[in-house]
């Protein structure tokens, strides 16, 4: 902890120091959070990894500001430190290399325009209404180019450079770029955007480790079993692109309807007779009606899934990463984020209904949301039974559900706000998931999953 107060303090000193040379402002807000959480995390039976965990984390941002035409941004984390694990810092003693930057960008504005500029380490994103970060949320290091032709029509183009290993130790195929383009037209009650990215990726790219590792971007583009395969593809370099439109109708407020489509493809070559090719689509409609007291809504959506042919590659929608947060269990919807996370952060491969009730409020400072949802599978059973997928777990950080396979979820979820900037957050959630054994196997995978958690979080 000390080294972490050292290494805060010298930021502090550096960014005061550049304050008063150039007469800048700055600004400063972010998050600490403190969780206890219990759940079944995993839906293997014989997962490893404790139900229950305590946790804490920062995130914290720090503006730049020289003017309304010049910032710089960096934004830092520190955490996940889970409660007495060594490798965290948060152990006996506190004293853990844990401070990791996140963000470290320039925002300026073109001389004489009103086009924006932002270079270094940054957020990416493409936009979604009904089903929010569904195709892509991440960080990353890039460029992007936004503003405003007319008051109603608006452009950012971005390149995002997600991996590319400069050292003698890799050859030249370990590079993967993306560019992408969106138009958000926006109008009185109406807003849409279409939305295209173009990507090249060397057969030999590192994918790296943490969250975006090879089980999670790497499973995230390729067929299934493709992943460990593409290093022996017939072609140094493959493609691969998306597009799509989003939109969202509010000229009927309270009344609120979004709609999403986008289809992507992924080609890598092939081996022998596998081919290393992906593609697929999804839409998806959502619906809320706000009230005083609540906003209850809904939400459905399709997403294509593989089909009976193992070795013509998947019929799944590519994903590099996206990070759907429908639910507070299954998907990465918590207020902490990933305190269970049960099946991933992707719709590819399913289909799904999700009803909801959100703000609902009866005491002062006092809000709940319930949700119920039904979600099943659109993969062909053979894929299974083909000995292609040995385990739902096997395919990267999302379950992988066959057209025979459901999933029930509950969530009840509450948060008080004891002060403007301090809330308490409940989480109880609640999963069945309904597996076909004729295909897994007796007893292979928990039925009945549960989830309580409980978080304290100041916002500054």
């Amino acid at each position: 902890m000390k080294r972490i107060v050292t290494l805060l303090l010298a930021a502090g000193l550096v960014l005061g120091a550049a304050a008063g040379s150039q007469a800048a402002d700055i600004k400063a807000k972010g998050i600490w959070q403190n969780n206890l959480s219990w759940a079944d995390r995993a839906a293997s039976q014989d997962a490893a990894g404790d139900n229950f965990r305590a946790s804490t984390r920062l995130r914290t941002q720090i503006d730049v500001i020289a003017d309304e035409n010049l910032k710089g941004v960096v934004f830092f984390e520190i955490g996940h430190q889970n409660w007495g694990e060594k490798a965290s810092g948060a152990a006996l003693g506190n004293d853990g290399k844990e401070v990791k930057v996140r963000y470290s960008y320039v925002d300026w504005v073109i001389p004489q325009t009103s086009a924006q500029v932002r270079v270094g380490l940054q957020p990416f994103g493409v936009p979604t209404f009904a089903v929010p970060m569904a195709v892509l949320d991440t960080d990353g290091a890039g460029i992007t180019v936004s503003g405003q032709f007319t008051e109603n029509v608006g452009a950012a183009l971005f390149w995002l450079r997600p991996y590319n290993q400069y050292d003698s130790d890799h050859n030249v195929h370990d590079a993967m770029d993306v560019v992408g383009l969106t138009v958000p037209l926006t109008f009185d009650g109406v807003k849409v955007t279409p939305f295209g990215m173009y990507s090249v990726i060397g057969k030999d790219t590192q994918f790296g480790g943490g969250a975006n590792n090879l089980n999670g971007v790497a499973n995230g583009l390729l067929p299934a079993g493709g992943a460990d395969l593409v290093v022996g593809s017939n072609d140094d370099h493959g493609n691969a692109w998306w597009a799509g439109i989003t939109g969202e109708l509010t000229m009927f407020d309270p009344f609120r309807i979004a709609a999403d489509f986008a289809y992507g493809s992924v080609d890598m070559g092939e081996i022998g007779n596998f081919d290393l090719k992906r593609s697929g689509w999804y839409a998806a409609l959502s619906a809320d009606y706000k009230l005083d007291f609540m906003t209850p809504g809904l939400i459905g959506w399709y997403a294509s899934g593989d089909d009976d042919n193992a070795m013509d590659g998947s019929e799944r929608m590519p994903v590099i990463d996206s990070d759907v947060a429908l639910t507070s269990y299954g998907f990465d919807g918590g207020t902490y984020n990933r305190s269970a996370t049960f099946n991933g952060t992707s719709l590819a491969g399913t289909w799904g209904i999700l009803a909801e009730l959100k703000d609902i409020s009866f005491i002062e400072d006092l809000t709940h949301v319930v949700r119920f949802g039904y979600i099943q599978g659109t993969n062909n059973t053979a894929m299974v039974t083909g000995g292609r997928v040995g385990g739902m777990t096997d395919v990267g950080n999302d379950l992988y559900l066959t057209t025979k396979d459901g999933m029930w979820e509950v969530n009840i979820d509450s948060q008080y706000q004891i002060y403007k900037d301090l809330s308490l957050c409940v989480e109880l959630g609640y999963i069945n998931l309904d597996y076909d054994e004729s295909i897994w196997g007796n007893d292979t995978y928990n039925e009945n999953n549960f989830k309580a958690a409980m978080s304290l979080n100041y916002k500054f």
